[in-house]
């Protein structure tokens, strides 16, 4: 029997049993839009977790520490410490993967304009590297520094002009209407001596002290309120910064003999991010990388995606139990029918592969159904979602087309037995049957 006919006489003898086709079918849409929603709620829930983490940084960023901790068999550990220098962040460049490399070299200092004062983080950047590293400026530009100049720029954080006070009385640099007197166009100064700014009370101050000088800052930029974790810094380049700690070790507390608190690595993409993160191990440091957390959140994210798909998998189950249990009912209504076509002979194949037929155009108008219910009922999920909710139904086209391969598998499979049971009945008993 050719293909084509075979599919017609299976049309027809679903179409002579329309309501109870339909039922059928009913019963596999609601299956497959349950698991198709539940595994479109799964995938929304993935995907949140995946922009929430790269909204707290970047996932191609791999944390480098001088630190590392060893797991000892029965529990505890051992920490080790590995110089991080120079010659650590050339070593890292030359991984491949790697995109870029930038020490943290960071600092604590005062700065002053007219009679008011404020406390600023500060790190050193690289102006070619930041780019790499996402530093987003609401204004202005990052900083350059001239060698052998004494005029610093840099890039205020954020909250800095607005933090000024008077460290007389503690008063805010704000106006009657409660903005900031300080603009970016003011005169500015840095020191790292806070006796420079504090009044001491009468202390005397300590053995062999020196006053920290002042040094001018002209700011040529600020950062854009929390766009990334570095938001909250200040911003100088890296060898002005490094230049000022050397000038000024007894009030900034650095230790000679150089090397770096933390190291930035970033990658060219997310594949590179293990291989670069497993290099860097064997050297013997501290890492860590966001997709470490990700990862571990996403294996949460699965178990729930398999638990809402194992929920929508119950509703898939009755739909085919009810389609076995309609081919078994057309066995019993067509078994005369069965025994005629076994008189005049028709293969016994071609009598399996024509339930199979049916159960296959069960399935897959079944599929195709619950597919366009899944997408209105994902559309309705999303429209009426709860408000601030970044949880979306999502479903992308491997669900789409698998799960309609996949009604089609079920009703198949569940037609197998009643198709068998069909092909071994006895010919002479069919005719018989009344």
């Amino acid at each position: 029997m050719r293909p084509f006919d075979l599919l017609r006489v299976a049309f027809l003898n679903l179409w002579r049993r329309k309501l109870r086709a339909f039922l059928t079918v009913l019963g596999l849409v609601i299956g497959i839009t349950a698991i198709v929603v539940m595994v479109s709620l799964g995938i929304g829930i993935e995907q949140a977790t995946m922009d929430l983490f790269a909204g707290t940084g970047s996932l191609l960023i791999i944390e480098v520490s001088p630190w590392r901790w060893i797991e000892t068999p029965g529990g505890g550990g051992t920490g080790t410490e590995t110089k991080l220098d120079e010659k650590s962040v050339e070593a890292f460049r030359q991984i491949p993967g790697v995109r870029s490399v930038m020490p943290l070299v960071e600092a604590w200092g005062m700065i002053t304009t007219s009679r008011f004062t404020t406390s600023v983080s500060i790190l050193g950047v690289d102006e070619e590297t930041a780019v790499d590293f996402g530093f987003d400026l609401a204004e202005g530009r990052l900083p350059t520094h001239q060698r052998g100049s004494r005029n610093f720029e840099m890039v205020f954080g954020n909250w800095v002009l607005d933090s000024f006070y008077n460290p007389k009385n503690g008063n805010p640099a704000i106006d009657r209407e409660g903005n900031s007197m300080i603009k970016m166009t003011n005169r500015f100064r840095m020191t790292f001596d806070w006796m420079n700014i504090y009044d001491t009370g009468g202390m005397p101050p300590p053995e062999n002290y020196s006053p920290g000088r002042f040094y001018n800052i002209t700011p040529v930029g600020r950062m854009d309120q929390m766009s990334n974790r570095f938001s909250f810094y200040s911003l100088m380049d890296v060898n002005a910064l490094e230049q000022l700690i050397r000038e000024n070790r007894d009030f900034i507390g650095q230790q000679p003999g150089g090397g770096y608190n933390q190291v930035l690595v970033k990658c060219d993409d997310l594949n590179s991010v293990a291989s670069v993160k497993m290099a860097i191990d064997a050297m013997e440091y501290g890492t860590f990388s966001m997709l470490d957390a990700v990862n571990a959140a996403l294996a949460q994210t699965r178990q729930q995606r398999m638990l809402l798909g194992a929920i929508g998998g119950v509703a898939l189950l009755v739909a085919a139990i009810g389609i076995m249990n309609t081919m078994m009912m057309s066995i019993y209504e067509r078994t005369r029918e069965i025994g005629i076509i076994k008189v005049l002979g028709c293969r016994m194949g071609n009598i399996v592969t024509l339930f199979l037929a049916e159960a296959m155009l069960i399935g897959l108008a079944g599929g195709v159904l619950g597919l366009g219910l899944s997408y209105l009922v994902s559309f309705v999920l999303n429209v009426f979602r709860e408000a601030g909710s970044n949880i979306l139904s999502i479903i992308p086209t491997y669900l789409a087309f698998g799960a309609v391969a996949f009604s089609v598998f079920v009703a198949m499979l569940f037609g197998l037995y009643p198709a068998i049971r069909a092909m071994r009945l006895s010919a002479l008993a069919a005719i018989r049957n009344e």
